[in-house]
């Protein structure tokens, strides 16, 4: 008799997660953290297809839950018995619900802040989320388009010839440099006053720079979250070779997707895991070490007389650990009092715009985004702020969509209109898709 193949596999995952899966100790920490559950638990958010969940089927979701299940999956088809006796079957339906349950979350990465154990549970769920998709059960929802726009070398299926149709004739840029701002997808085509931000803030603090401009592809970030990795190394091979023949030293980024994409992802598909070429920081990093080293002073011409307070972006944040460069930036700007959420730096609450959720559960983003704006409403902020053009969209839209005086402002943005920087977006293809 054949024997029988396992129902799963241990594809996309490394020794060292099959270990950690195997070290939860159920102490059930994560569910006093996890967004998702919380919403979920509170009956603010009912994931599609699991009307009337239980307080029992509620904890399906949480990562204690997703980690059980899987070293469940794992015991059927690989452990003792199934040595002796061959894989037992699990039903299809059984590892699409858990397919469900894998994507209903935002990796913000909270649960393996808060872990006794220490897993690494970001990189867990990415890893079975490439698995569900290498054997054809993720992504999840909207998510399956984004391989097809991502042939268009960004997200929006936009020009690449309009990648810079944002920047004024006035700014200037390198062609060769050694710093080197990458603009990201989003900020190129639906926030562009945060990527003119960015150049004026440059230029006025005269710090020489260039762009990829239509050579700037698409960071990856949206298919390594989701688990679609067909396209991942070419992207990010092109983005480093092109960056490598402006001759750039340093990559900066206002963008805390990209960053954190290229500092933590973009190794592990370079050339089969080399060493980058090139430094990357966040802009706040940057300007913060031009600071100490007395390379640029700030020239303020107008207090803005608000009340700020930070959200930590998931990726820049906790995923990466920038904390106090955009927190001195902040203190900087004459006129703002600054002011902490109660849930701040790597206990922040995520936006609930990653890992896929704005595109593949839309509500479930909107509900998050909605919690955190009343966290900066509980401190008296009349200005909810970030390093993240992904968290402003969710952010603000949580915001139209709710009765509340807060606003949201990118940092950069913030620092440009304090200066007197000139904002004014020109007119292009892309001006009525813009996230105000």
């Amino acid at each position: 008799m054949a024997r029988r193949e396992p129902s799963i596999t241990t594809d996309r995952l490394t020794a060292t997660q099959l270990m950690e899966i195997d070290a939860c100790t159920r102490c059930n920490e994560c569910l006093n953290w996890c967004p998702v559950y919380e919403e979920i638990n509170q009956g603010t958010f009912t994931p599609e297809g699991h009307a009337n969940l239980t307080s029992k089927d509620t904890l399906d979701f949480t990562p204690k839950n997703k980690l059980n299940t899987w070293r469940t999956f794992m015991n059927k088809s690989y452990g003792l018995r199934a040595k002796l006796f061959g894989p037992r079957e699990i039903p299809e339906d059984a590892i699409m619900k858990f397919r469900d349950e894998l994507y209903q979350c935002t990796t913000c990465g909270i649960c393996s802040t808060v872990c006794e154990s220490g897993i690494g549970t970001v990189e867990i769920w990415e890893s079975l989320r490439a698995n569900m998709v290498m054997h054809e059960r993720g992504p999840y929802g909207k998510q399956v388009g984004f391989t097809e726009l991502l042939k268009t070398h960004n997200i929006f299926a936009a020009e690449q010839k309009d990648r810079l149709c944002w920047m004024p004739g006035d700014v200037e840029m390198e062609e060769k440099c050694d710093v080197a701002y990458f603009v990201g997808c989003t900020a190129a085509y639906r926030m562009q006053k945060v990527a003119l931000a960015t150049v004026r803030v440059l230029n006025a603090l005269n710090i020489p720079f260039t762009m990829l401009g239509e050579e700037e592809w698409c960071c990856v970030s949206v298919l390594i979250r989701t688990g679609q990795l067909g396209l991942v190394e070419e992207f990010v091979n092109h983005n480093i070779e092109a960056l490598k023949e402006k001759g750039v030293k340093t990559v900066v980024y206002a963008c805390a997707g990209c960053h954190r994409t290229s500092i933590l992802d973009w190794p592990k598909f370079y050339k089969g895991g080399k060493k980058l070429p090139f430094e990357i920081l966040a802009l706040s990093e940057y300007m913060e070490r031009l600071l100490d080293a007395g390379k640029i002073e700030f020239k303020w011409e107008k207090p803005l007389e608000k009340t700020v307070t930070m959200h930590d972006s998931c990726h820049t944040g906790r995923h990466v650990g920038v904390f106090d460069a955009p927190r001195r930036i902040y203190k900087m700007i004459p006129g703002i009092n600054f002011v902490e959420m109660e849930r701040n730096r790597e206990y922040q609450r995520c936006c609930g715009a990653g890992g896929g959720i704005k595109a593949g559960v839309p509500d479930l983003a909107l509900k998050c985004a909605q919690k955190r704006v009343r966290d900066a409403e509980a401190v008296g902020a009349d200005i909810i702020s970030s390093t993240c053009p992904f968290c402003r969209r969710n952010i603000k839209d949580g915001i139209n969509a709710m009765e509340t005086n807060v606003v949201f402002e990118d940092q950069i943005v913030l620092v440009a209109e304090a200066m007197g920087l000139d904002l004014t977006v020109p007119k292009n293809p892309y001006s009525d898709k813009q996230v105000e």
